[in-house]
């Protein structure tokens, strides 16, 4: 009996030598996500299963974080991934004031871009453009009487963006405010408003097929209201690059409305390895029919497209790089 138990420790004791080198070699990275029930937590879930199923990964979905939050993540190497998108990228890269008070985000790279696109909208009540016969935002701003106007709260990117709109029109968002002409609430508050008439005008940055902007148009008449060129350029240099909102995206939308988009981009810190992040992207490129047939709106990924380093709005990390180059999609 003695010499069995010997015999059974020196087989579990081989068999632990043998499991030792795969665990200690076993390499877990961490996705910065958001709170449970948002879009980029359910993209990070099946991003975690297809990497997991697929590789010798470990994956951890971090359930918190944000637009705004996840970029200071990954730079500060908080989480190895994470998502952002394209203008809120740039203003971390760049240090934007208002939200980051200067301090640049300079270890953050571009694993992929355009996962998914939100457009920048300005809708107006037929009821207030036939009033007024007004055509343009900047008519509006400049009326004796401007219309009140809605979006959502602080915290969204969308009073960013609309303070940026309206700083290429000569004015500003607290400008506005102080005028007493602007309501940020919920999408559903914001929608009954335009409905009922205490809102003339509605800004967002919202994907096709977004629930509020549906209802919107589905309960409301409404113009779209078109954005000039030097509206478009001021965004532009902001990480929102210039695409057309394809006509029928929503109701009333009969023609492609030239606007402002705001891609979703997956983040790495500088520091990941370049294999790692060779490997994780070559699995969801892989996987991508899989990852599309969970999330929809990733219909619209186009990798090789984001292998431009145009349409990538940071450099690339070295292990996208090496990806693209072996696919053919970057010299």
């Amino acid at each position: 009996m003695k010499k069995m138990r010997i015999a059974l420790a020196l087989a579990a004791a081989t068999c632990m030598s043998t499991l030792a080198p795969n665990l200690a070699s076993a390499e877990t990275v961490k996705i910065a996500a958001m709170d449970p029930g948002g879009s980029w937590y359910s993209y990070s879930a099946t991003f975690s299963k297809v990497i997991q199923d697929n590789t010798d990964l470990t994956v951890e979905v971090i359930p918190r974080g944000g637009g705004f939050a996840n970029p200071t993540s990954v730079n500060m190497g908080k989480a190895e991934f994470g998502w952002t998108t394209s203008n809120a990228a740039v203003w971390a890269r760049d240090g934007l004031e208002s939200i980051y008070k200067g301090k640049k985000a300079e270890n953050i790279r571009t694993v992929t871009n355009g996962l998914q696109t939100a457009y920048t909208i300005v809708l107006a009540r037929k009821g207030y453009i036939e009033s007024t016969g007004f055509k343009s935002l900047d008519e509006m701003l400049k009326a004796s009487t401007p219309p009140k106007i809605g979006m959502k709260p602080n915290g969204s990117q969308v009073p960013v963006i609309a303070d940026m709109i309206f700083q290429s029109l000569g004015t500003s968002l607290d400008e506005l405010r102080d005028k007493g002409i602007v309501t940020q609430a919920t999408p559903g508050q914001l929608s009954s408003m335009l409905e009922d008439g205490r809102l003339d005008v509605y800004i967002d940055n919202v994907p096709a097929g977004q629930a509020t902007v549906t209802e919107m148009t589905l309960t409301t008449d409404v113009d779209y209201i078109p954005l000039s060129d030097a509206t478009i350029a001021a965004l532009n240099k902001q990480g929102l690059p210039t695409q057309d909102m394809p006509k029928g995206t929503f109701r009333g939308l009969d023609q492609d409305y030239k606007t402002a988009v705001s891609d979703t981009v997956f983040l790495a810190n500088k520091d990941v390895p370049e294999d790692t992040v060779y490997t994780v992207l070559s699995t969801l490129v892989k996987n991508r029919s899989f990852i599309v047939d969970q999330h929809a709106p990733l219909k619209a990924w186009n990798p090789e497209a984001s292998c431009n380093q145009e349409n990538a709005v940071l450099t690339l990390h070295p292990g996208a790089v090496k990806f693209c180059k072996e696919q053919g999609w970057l010299k």
